[in-house]
């Protein structure tokens, strides 16, 4: 579905991703890594957000590097941001009907509803009106409305409480039977091993080991080597 090869991105003379590919099929899969080693860079990247230096970006087969974000968007890869990013003038049911594709699609309006109900509470509350966790919910559900082929989630259960991770675990574990793909972008090594049968950890702007991730979330050493983490979070 998603080839990544050979990508690099410079800021200046800052060398951020070194060299990074992957791919994503039916199966999920989970990026990892410490802070400041390069993984929103390349959500950034593969969305259009950030413009590549080299490598090159196919989607079903198709190059999509060099395209803007909308036509990147409307080719069927639907991000969810770091910082969630909503707007402070729309409601929440606003941000949904923006891009909401009906009543016959998978992923429905009283679909979000039913999966987020404090969603359905707050639906006349502005985005930032909302509490760090609820805009995250609301971003989450602005991607999975866009019924994409491909979904990037950038640190989706950051600010989430317990139990909405444990509920989230659950969606995003069912979307590669609706026919999407994810690629998913985790501080939370439980909720990576737990979403993802294979895991790539990325170290300095380069993918240093892919492995399956009842592996990695059994091995203790690689935990501490590569991510400075346990299953139950930070050293």
């Amino acid at each position: 579905m998603l080839a990544v090869s050979d990508l690099h991105v410079r800021f200046g003379q800052a060398h951020i991703l070194q060299g990074v590919s992957l791919s994503v099929g039916e199966r999920p899969l989970a990026v990892i890594g410490r802070n400041g080693m390069g993984k929103t860079t390349l959500c950034g990247a593969i969305a259009g957000l950030i413009r590549r230096s080299e490598g090159a970006i196919t989607l079903g087969g198709e190059r999509i590097d060099g395209l803007a974000p909308f036509r990147i968007a409307r080719r069927g890869i639907a991000l969810v941001p770091q910082g969630r990013r909503t707007f402070p003038s729309l409601s929440v049911h606003e941000h949904l009907r923006l891009v909401s594709r009906g009543s016959r699609a998978r992923w429905t309006i009283e679909r979000v509803y039913e999966t987020f109900p404090r969603l359905a509470e707050r639906r006349r509350n502005g985005g930032t009106e909302l509490s760090g966790g609820e805009q995250q919910m609301l971003a989450i559900s602005r991607a999975l409305l866009m019924n994409p082929r491909l979904v990037i989630m950038d640190e989706p259960s950051e600010g989430l409480a317990p139990v909405i991770v444990d509920q989230l675990i659950g969606v995003l574990r069912a979307l590669p039977t609706e026919g999407m793909g994810l690629l998913l972008v985790e501080q939370n090594l439980r909720v990576a091993t737990e979403v993802a049968e294979e895991v790539a950890i990325m170290v300095t702007g380069r993918i240093a080991t892919s492995m399956p991730a009842r592996a990695l979330a059994e091995d203790k050493e690689a935990q501490r080597r590569f991510l400075g983490v346990s299953a139950g979070g930070h050293h």
